[in-house]
């Protein structure tokens, strides 16, 4: 009953409460076999927490990032396609970062287009759906052609291995390092 009602409260206190947990940027990475399926991560690095209206909350999104993320299922709700096999932070070059790895069971799963078995087509990974601006990858971002604006990342068809990075929050001057938060956490793991 005493889970039950912790359950309630912070359920309750996730609807009041509007996170300004970010990253400044991501870095995705796909390996895929044969028939389609395959493995992935996305790792955030720098995760920070942005002042809401001018208040410093990342105690509030310090717990966040292990409530929902490390030990909950926000990652898994929002991709229902993926296997998660495993999730971590950790600190890495003074920020703190997250990975998240998974599986996947064939390339439209994991956001991809690719026709199995055929020579005739690239892979194809169309961004238009992530809120983030394309950094690098070892595939060609169609946008840089002559100016145009299409969200779409190109690799040879039979590549099995793929990378690409995200720009999430370019602007840090209102945001607040989780690191301290962590440190302190996992001393008392």
């Amino acid at each position: 009953m005493k889970n039950l009602l912790n359950k309630a409260l912070l359920l309750m206190l996730a609807i009041f409460v509007s996170s300004c947990l970010t990253t400044e940027y991501k870095e995705y990475r796909f390996k895929f076999n044969a028939d389609g399926s395959g493995s992935g991560s996305v790792k955030f690095v720098n995760i920070v927490s942005q002042e809401d209206d001018e208040k410093d909350v990342s105690f509030t999104d310090f717990g966040e990032v292990i409530d929902n993320y490390l030990q909950g299922n926000t990652f898994e709700d929002e991709n229902p396609t993926y296997v998660v096999t495993n999730k971590e932070i950790f600190e890495e070059n003074g920020v703190l970062c997250g990975r998240i790895e998974f599986t996947f069971s064939n390339y439209a799963d994991a956001g991809f287009v690719n026709f199995v078995g055929c020579d005739c087509a690239p892979i194809l990974y169309y961004m238009g759906s992530l809120s983030e601006t394309f950094s690098e990858s070892d595939g060609e971002h169609l946008g840089n052609e002559e100016g145009k604006d299409f969200p779409v990342i190109s690799w040879a068809n039979g590549t099995r291995e793929v990378y690409f990075k995200t720009s999430v929050q370019e602007d840090l001057a209102d945001c607040h390092s989780l690191l301290p938060l962590y440190k302190t956490w996992k001393e008392s793991q």
